[in-house]
């Protein structure tokens, strides 16, 4: 072989040996990017997933204060179909401030705290719900209410934003068990045509008790209407009896005072004005409540709350009425407070987003919506101002006054009224006399308030 050949295998063989190394490196090259296309997929699904998280933490870092992530609360509370819609809108109003909590609405229109109840004994009651006196009662003291006031620290709210007596209910040992929703009160409520058919002129905010009676009487003697409508109430009763400086049981709630001479005196009133036929009960005229008898225009005035608003516009609409302030009494003026709130369920998995809800719905934002809708006043004493209806806002005044009060007398609250209610029913039966029917309230009081002492 010459030297040239040589040289030129040489040369050929070189040439293989790098193109033979050129094609390794690029299998190795696509062997790695083969290997890497699923990590680099997997890498994109984290990403995801982190953002996804990182969403949620700024769902719930967006509340106005903070949640747990991905909380879901269900929320219930009795009403019809109007209250019901109030409560839908304010879960959506409570979504936009607080994208992170998802809410579930459950009413339940009747039987909702023997419902509730049963459900709390069951485990299986809602993260938040309606609460009145007698579910205050039944839940707080054995610790199934959450207390709210670390929550609403935390959400700058204190209780000083409310009407003072509102939280009277809602208070156990110092702390907060549920935040009031709305209130109701007393007002007078007439009819224009039935004093001008008397020849009287219409009530005003400067009336006393005895003028009531006069106009009841006058109304009575002289025109083919009741006078003044009342059945044997205890919550239609009580601004007469606190107006005098009374009161169904002392502030400790450990003592009585039914048969003091503060209630008895607007409880003989009542009885004259009924025996002499200036006060008349519902079915005395042929309605099933005074505020029906006002609509049917067969009384010319009652003592009725801000609920007659719209149920003289849907149900007697061509009914002309009116509201003033409720009348003087002997020693001051005042009214009775009607007042439900929201509380949370102690065992709820989800305690911060379920205060967080409670916070917002009895907050002052939207409690101005829910006034705006006629449904119901706002507890916040600043917006007393937000009532646009006149009558609905005379009735309000009510709620203002110094010596108006929540008729609460501890846990055994209903039987006290009850036994109030009682004394009247016997009263206007005949049964008994003003002293012996409050004796005997006196008594059935009593021994509710000593039930709950020696527990």
């Amino acid at each position: 072989m010459s030297r040239k050949t040589t040289y030129l295998l040489i040369v050929l063989l070189l040439g293989l040996l790098l193109a033979a190394c050129g094609g390794n490196g690029n299998s190795d090259n696509q062997a790695n990017e083969a290997t890497n296309a699923p990590n680099n997929t997997t890498n994109d699904t984290s990403d995801n997933g982190d953002e996804a998280a990182t969403d949620d933490e700024q769902a719930a870092a967006d509340c106005f204060m903070d949640v747990e992530e991905g909380a879901t609360i269900t929320f219930s509370g009795w009403g019809d179909e109007t209250e019901q819609q109030v409560y839908r809108d304010s879960i959506a109003r409570f979504n936009e401030v607080c994208p992170a909590v998802t809410v579930n609405y459950e009413p339940v229109p009747a039987e909702f705290q023997t419902k509730l109840k049963a459900a709390m004994a069951g485990g299986t009651a809602p993260d938040v719900f309606y609460i009145d006196d007698q579910l205050m009662t039944a839940f707080a003291p054995s610790g199934q209410l959450l207390p709210l006031d670390e929550y609403m620290a935390d959400a700058g709210v204190s209780r000083d934003d409310f009407i003072p007596t509102l939280l009277t209910i809602f208070t156990l040992e110092g702390q907060t068990y549920g935040l009031p929703k709305d209130w109701g009160t007393l007002g007078l409520i007439y009819l224009p045509e039935v004093f001008a058919a008397a020849g009287l002129e219409e009530p005003t905010a400067d009336w006393t008790w005895e003028d009531l009676r006069a106009a009841a009487k006058a109304i009575a003697d002289n025109t083919d209407f009741g006078g003044y409508c009342q059945g044997p109430d205890w919550a239609r009763f009580a601004p007469w009896a606190f107006s005098n400086g009374g009161a169904y049981a002392n502030d400790e709630y450990t003592s009585a005072t039914l048969d003091t001479p503060e209630v008895k005196a607007m409880a003989q009133l009542q009885l004259e004005m009924f025996e002499e036929g200036s006060l008349v009960r519902p079915a005395d005229v042929g309605a099933s409540w005074c505020g029906e008898a006002i609509g049917k225009k067969l009384v010319g005035m009652t003592l009725e709350g801000g609920w007659m608003v719209n149920y003289m516009r849907n149900d007697f609409a061509d009914v002309a009425w009116k509201a003033v302030l409720l009348p003087q009494g002997p020693q001051t003026r005042a009214d009775v407070i009607f007042t439900n709130a929201i509380g949370v369920n102690a065992f709820t998995e989800f305690p911060a987003a379920a205060a967080a809800f409670t916070i917002f719905v009895t907050g002052s934002d939207n409690q101005a919506e829910i006034v705006s809708t006629g449904f119901a006043y706002s507890t916040h004493p600043e917006q007393v101002d937000l009532v646009q209806d006149e009558n609905d806002k005379a009735i309000a005044e009510g709620g203002l006054l110094d010596n108006t009060r929540v008729a609460y007398w501890g846990p055994n609250t209903g039987r006290v009224n009850d036994a109030v209610s009682k004394a009247l029913e016997r009263l206007f039966l005949g049964e008994q006399d003003v002293d012996a029917a409050f004796a005997q309230a006196q008594e059935e009081a009593q021994a509710a308030l000593d039930e709950v002492a020696s527990q």
